[in-house]
């Protein structure tokens, strides 16, 4: 088995079975063979061959198995920003969007300008 930080390859011998908990955003990508994956809460199973991918979606358990001798990738989830934090973000950008419209209107650049169209040419 290869560890990385963001991924792990593994091999898994034929009717062999992984149980993911809890691994909505993992990606299973399968390298070789070919896998059999059910999560908790789906009513469809999928199953993925050589060069497939799937994302998985669900919280709870996921267990993949292996239809036959099987090399596969496990893509760690991207994290993602809590509410809370996409809101500051937002809002963030919002200020910077206005922030950029109050020194294009009133700047040194805006004074400028007004010199050559006047002042209600600016507007």
């Amino acid at each position: 088995m290869n560890l990385k930080s963001d991924r792990a390859e593994l091999r898994l011998d034929a009717r062999q079975v992984l149980g993911l908990r809890d691994a909505a955003g993992t990606r299973v990508q399968c390298l070789k063979g070919a896998l059999w994956i059910t999560q908790h809460g789906d009513r469809e199973d999928h199953f993925i061959a050589a060069g497939d991918t799937l994302m998985l979606d669900r919280r709870g358990l996921a267990l993949i198995h292996a239809v036959e001798r099987t090399e596969l990738v496990l893509y760690e989830p991207t994290a993602r920003r809590s509410l809370s934090g996409r809101i500051g973000g937002a809002l963030l950008a919002a200020l910077r969007a206005a922030g950029r419209w109050i020194t294009r209107r009133f700047g040194p650049e805006a004074i400028a300008d007004h010199h050559w169209r006047g002042w209600y040419g600016a507007l």
